[in-house]
């Protein structure tokens, strides 16, 4: 599948927003803008339409002069009126057709204006006799009515009459020339102006039929728009809910289906974008949950098993400091009286060959045997519950165990066993030397204890997230399952010699736990050799004593020949 990141997606998307956009925004431009257009045309027409309302009013007023003088100056007077209306007129057109505002070229109104106002010139010079005569006052005019004589004709009202008479009788042609004088030019004048409004109404209408084209393209325009338009948003709302939506919904339901509890749901999304890599991590989190979950139930299991050997730990302890004091005495007793009673039967009997003799002695010496046993185990009884005062310091393990080692090869009985040390570096602890070189010693001698002749005992000590870590691994007669959890327990022993009074593990955990560091034990069966770790604090301020100080955790772990 290819992957689309979720900015290409979130770019596609809003290039086809963009796109509609531009769409609906063309088509809206253009209507708006045919609709100034026909607005403007209309607008400039009206202008032009009252424009020639005020010039038809004015000429409509002249009429023939009578011979009075009076009269002339008022025809003047209403001519020069008529002049300045077509002169208003004139600039009204001119620029309709200068912005393009008319349906047609406009050819047809300059024709009239220029003809207008060349009538109009010719009144006034004849009735003001002014020399030089006045000059027309449109720019054109006299090019106009030069270059287009034909034009007057068809404008002269008496053209048609003439062409009458000429067809009935053609010796009168020469007899009928244009009238030149005031009352034929306002009879032309008049019938000049009638035609402007046909004119402008004919090209009002082409203006109106212009814009009903141009509504009809902008409609057309803007339905083809919307219908260009409405797929792509379709398109869009499709891509929108299978970019957005449905991936937002899956990881919605996954976390709601995690927050029930239900930490082996898993998302499946291929999105080929972030979304799918988002989902990826929230199952990664869901699984690691769910170990974190495992884990957590496991430790406090053990947090539990802990508590419990901790309370038995105490009993036991109130229990051994008084039943040690009361038994030591009686032992002593029993001790110095078998002393004593062997002394004075030996005197007795020197010399003597008799059975019964010596028989008595041998009992004897078993009494004093047995009793100064019995002294040992009250005396670590008294170990085990005495909580003296430990005095830390910066002390260097490997040579603490490399003194234990030294001094335990020279013991015969373990001749036969190997034990492989090489420190490779000085791994420093802040504890109780003597204290933890009793630990060592006790683990030491139960390694080599659970081991045949030829057994190898490996220590190795390092540094281990930042605590130090003395790590003791035989290849004795490993650990049972169910040793495992009790083998912490005061007086559990699985020794093969069957010697063992159970003490020397629960001893160790309790000055590991007293220097807030943590044993662990793991076996992999029966024959199958095991494995102590030992965890030490390195710095001062790792330890908290008093009742706020941290607890370590003890893994349930030993040997099945603990002493």
């Amino acid at each position: 599948m290819v992957r689309w990141p979720i900015r290409i997606k979130l770019m596609v998307g809003l290039g086809v927003v963009v796109g509609m956009m531009l769409i609906l925004m063309g088509g809206s431009i253009f209507g708006l803008h045919s609709f100034h257009v026909s607005n403007l045309t209309l607008t400039d027409q009206l202008r032009e339409l009252g424009a020639s309302k005020d010039l038809i009013e004015c000429i409509l007023r002249l009429h023939p002069p009578d011979d009075s003088a009076e009269d002339a100056d008022s025809l003047l007077v209403t001519a020069r009126r008529a002049q300045a209306g077509l002169l208003e007129y004139f600039h009204e057109l001119k620029q309709n057709t200068m912005r393009g505002n008319r349906a047609n070229s406009g050819f047809d109104e300059l024709g009239l204006a220029f003809r207008l106002d060349d009538d109009l010139t010719a009144i006034i010079n004849e009735l003001s006799r002014s020399d030089p005569p006045e000059a027309p006052i449109l720019p054109g005019t006299t090019y106009f009515v030069t270059q287009h004589p034909e034009l007057l004709r068809q404008l002269d009202p008496t053209t048609d009459l003439k062409s009458s008479n000429l067809a009935q009788n053609p010796d009168t042609q020469s007899k009928m020339e244009p009238a030149t004088d005031v009352k034929a030019r306002i009879d032309r004048l008049k019938y000049t102006v009638m035609r402007l409004p046909k004119e402008l109404h004919d090209d009002f209408y082409d203006v109106l039929v212009m814009s009903k084209t141009q509504y009809q393209i902008s409609r057309v325009i803007v339905w083809t728009s919307a219908l260009a338009v409405l797929p792509m948003l379709c398109g869009l709302t499709a891509l929108f809910h299978r970019w957005v939506l449905y991936p937002v919904r899956l990881l919605q339901r996954g976390v709601r289906r995690v927050a029930r509890g239900s930490f082996d749901y898993k998302i499946d999304l291929h999105s080929g974008d972030e979304m799918q890599d988002l989902a990826g991590a929230f199952n990664e989190m869901t699984a690691r949950i769910s170990m974190t979950y495992a884990d957590l139930e496991q430790q406090v299991q053990e947090r539990s098993r802990q508590l419990v050997r901790s309370e038995r730990l105490a009993g036991v302890g109130f229990l051994a400091a008084g039943v040690a004091h009361e038994i030591n005495n009686p032992l002593a007793s029993i001790a110095f009286c078998s002393e004593a009673l062997e002394n004075r039967l030996e005197a007795l009997t020197q010399g003597s060959d008799d059975p019964d003799h010596r028989a008595v002695s041998k009992y004897l010496k078993m009494i004093q045997e047995e009793a100064f046993r019995c002294k040992n185990i009250t005396e670590k009884l008294l170990d085990f519950a005495r909580c003296n005062d430990i005095k830390r310091e910066r002390t260097d393990l490997p040579s603490l165990v490399q003194g234990v080692v030294d001094m335990i090869r020279h013991i015969g009985k373990y001749r036969g066993k190997t034990i492989v040390f090489q420190p490779k570096e000085a791994i420093v602890a802040h504890v109780d030397g003597q204290e933890i070189k009793q630990v060592i010693l006790n683990l030491v001698v139960n390694a080599l204890e659970s081991m045949d002749a030829g057994g190898v005992l490996r220590i190795d000590a390092r540094y281990d997230h930042g605590m130090a870590e003395v790590i003791f691994n035989d290849n004795g007669c490993g650990i049972a399952a169910d040793v495992l959890e009790n083998i912490f327990e005061p007086f559990f022993t699985r020794r093969r010699d069957g010697k063992g009074t159970g003490l020397g593990l629960s001893i160790t955990h309790r000055i590991v736990n007293q220097h807030h560091g943590e044993i662990t034990a793991t076996s992999p069966g029966e024959g199958r050799g095991s494995t102590f770790r030992v965890r030490l604090p390195i710095h001062p301020s790792e330890i908290g004593d008093g009742p706020g100080g941290r607890e370590p955790a003890v893994a349930g772990a030993s040997r099945g020949h603990a002493a």
